[in-house]
């Protein structure tokens, strides 16, 4: 069948954690939410597992100062206590149902104003990539060395991103003694 649709089939690795950054930082978040969840309620994480995609996507992000089910719907989420006690918003909402041009009219210019909303949200991205740079900037300083000087190297492990052996295994070697300090920037130790 792969001959006949002229596919090219290739084997591909699907956990790549260094390329899959966004993918690994909104895990990390899930797994916030949810260990803060099993804490406070008993079960087991799956339990609670629709509850933090729930609350991860009803949630407003700091860079873009909107929350992803907005971006997709065009309006805010709606939440289940909302639903089963009927608010001012819900009554309003089910008021305009009935009428379906004015619901209709009122639902294509909210979907018309995602553009806008889009282009808000990008420049408050812009803006908090910009703030990110700078905090780290200042946080990080270039160090230069000498010859003869000392200094600590940091364990393969750490350099390489891998998993440590144990938390309470060594992140540095050394000293060593830096033997020829280069003009770009590298030093031989000893």
């Amino acid at each position: 069948m792969l001959e006949f649709y002229q596919i090219k089939d290739h084997l591909s690795s699907p956990y790549y954690p260094q390329g899959n950054g966004q993918a690994e930082a909104t895990n990390k978040t899930f797994i916030k939410i949810i260990s803060k969840m099993n804490q406070e309620y008993n079960g087991g994480w799956e339990k609670h597992l629709r509850d933090a995609l729930w609350a991860y996507r009803n949630s407003p992000k700091s860079a873009t100062r909107f929350s992803p089910f907005s971006f997709v719907y065009g309006m805010e989420m709606m939440s289940p206590a909302e639903v089963m006690t009927p608010s001012l918003r819900v009554v309003q909402v089910q008021k305009k149902e009935k009428k379906k041009e004015i619901f209709a009219a009122e639902r294509y210019e909210d979907l018309e104003g995602m553009d806008e909303k889009r282009e808000e949200a990008q420049e408050h991205n812009r803006k908090h990539k910009q703030r990110m740079t700078e905090a780290y900037g200042r946080m990080t300083r270039e160090r230069v060395f000498v010859e003869r000087q000392l200094v600590l190297k940091a364990v393969d492990h750490v350099r390489k991103s891998m998993v440590e052996p144990s938390k309470f295994s060594p992140k540095w070697k050394g000293p060593f003694v830096i033997r020829k300090a280069h003009a770009s920037g590298y030093y031989r130790l000893a």
